[in-house]
């Protein structure tokens, strides 16, 4: 049988930790109850760097791709189209905009692939900002990502110097940290090579970047490279490629607004 002394000394113990932990739950009763606002301290982006598309992504450029389209087939004596039907390959680029309107047997010798293709370049290039603006949000985005010290790229199947240039035009693109266009690699999206090399480029893990996007070879070229994606909903890719359910992509957002609130959540 255990001493009288030791008995006491051990209910003595047991109850002060009781207390302990009455206590203990007690204050964090209160602090809970009074700062309920505590547990919403600003959590760290989950992502260093976010990736961008550029044409119906940042900027709404389809206007002003569709002029010169038209322009082109005009100069060349085809019917020029309207929007409602431009719309839906203006993500695919010149040649797929002129063969809308150009019969199949007169691609080679219309120069669908050379010269219609190079005036409808020009003509772009000189007229590349006429209609051209960010799509509602995104200047309030970029501002907030570098505050956050997130690193922004644009990866786009654009031609470099175009997007460059037009990218140029808006001051809200002047802390980017990377442009890569379809001709700046071997391989243009859907293949993983742009994301890749840019993650390699900004001195990033795949995994430490998001690619935002509003077409399927967008959210191709981001599973391909093991990289978070986001499909731009207000774009132009729901036009020409089937069911967005099917891309594949991790999310999806409506707008900017929406767009923010997931990388920052």
């Amino acid at each position: 049988m255990a001493p009288l002394g030791s008995v006491i000394i051990k209910k003595t113990f047991e109850l002060l930790l009781v207390q302990i932990v009455n206590l203990s739950y007690y204050n964090i009763k209160i602090l809970k109850d009074s700062y309920p606002k505590f547990k919403l301290t600003r959590k760290m982006p989950k992502y260093k760097s976010v990736l961008f598309d550029l044409d119906g992504t940042l900027l709404h450029t389809a206007k002003d791709i569709m002029a010169a389209c038209n322009y082109t087939l005009n100069k060349f004596n085809y019917k020029t189209l309207d929007e409602s039907i431009l719309i839906k390959k203006v993500t695919a680029g010149m040649r797929e905009m002129l063969k809308l309107s150009v019969p199949k047997e007169e691609w080679e010798l219309a120069g669908v692939e050379t010269t219609m293709r190079d005036c409808f370049a020009q003509y772009y290039t000189s007229h590349i900002d006429v209609y051209t603006r960010p799509f509602d949000g995104i200047s309030e985005l970029m501002a907030e990502l570098k505050s956050q010290k997130i690193k922004t790229a644009v990866i786009t199947n654009k031609y470099e110097y175009m997007a460059k240039k037009i990218l140029g035009k808006f001051s809200e693109f002047n802390d980017l940290s990377l442009i890569l266009g379809c001709d700046s690699l071997t391989h243009s999206k859907p293949h993983p090579e742009p994301l890749l090399k840019a993650a390699s480029l900004l001195n990033l893990h795949p995994e430490e970047c998001i690619y935002v996007g509003d077409h399927k070879n967008d959210i191709l070229a981001a599973r391909a490279a093991h990289m978070d994606s986001i499909v731009a909903l207000w774009g132009y890719g729901i036009y020409e490629c089937e069911d967005v359910k099917t891309w594949g992509t991790t999310l999806m957002a409506k707008d900017v607004n929406a767009l923010k609130s997931l990388i920052f959540a």
